[in-house]
Formats: C-alpha cells, structure tokens, sequence
C-alpha cells in the first residue's frame, strides 16, 4: 500500500487551497495516539487507490487542532465528505463497513459528474 495517495497538510493555508481545488474530498481527522485512528488507517490509504475520482485528505488533530475545530472533529477518527469545499456527509469511529459505504457512493457521484 501505498501513502501517495492520502494527503497531509501542515498548515491550514495549504488544505484550504486543496479543498478549493478538488472537487470531491474525504477528510480523515485522526491522531497518533488514537487507536481506532491507527486500526482504520490502512483501510483509508486503501479506499483512496480504489477511488482515484475522489482526493483523500489526512488532518492530525494535534498538528492542526484549530482545522479539527472548524469541521467538528471531537471524536477520533472523524470522516468528513466534502463536494466543492461544502461538508455533504461524514461518520464518526472506526466503522469500516459504513465508511467504504459511504466512500463507494460518494465516489460513484463524483464519477457520474465527470
């Protein structure tokens, strides 16, 4: 597996730019020390090789609390949809099956808009 795929930001400027940029964004906020973080994270790298269509962003809370604040990330990990910079849908824990479900969607709606 590879971590090309997911990207990482260390400032709020360099997301934003991102986020604005790309259409279709999933958002993993996560910690080092989070456990249920840690155990979802290869799925997370996984799902962003199988859906190129849709950009993967991984947001540390702890390197960027303030951003963590903004999108509501209390509970680790936290997963966040966003469609042209706008939150549509998320899910909180690590809850594999419901988020490869809500990433297949959300990536079949970025394909069906390309």
């Amino acid at each position: 597996m590879s971590e090309d795929t997911v990207h990482k930001f260390n400032d709020e400027q360099s997301f934003n730019d991102f986020i604005k940029n790309n259409e279709y964004v999933v958002i993993f906020f996560t910690a080092t020390w989070s456990g249920p973080s840690n155990m979802i994270s290869p799925m997370f790298t996984n799902l962003s090789e199988k859906h190129p269509e849709v950009k993967f962003v991984k947001i540390d809370i702890d390197e960027l609390e303030e951003l963590s604040q903004t999108y509501g990330a209390k509970t680790l990990p936290t997963f966040k949809l966003l469609h042209n910079s706008a939150v549509v849908d998320g899910c909180v824990g690590a809850n594999p099956n419901e988020l490869v479900s809500k990433v297949r969607m959300f990536s079949d709606q970025a394909s069906a808009n390309k």
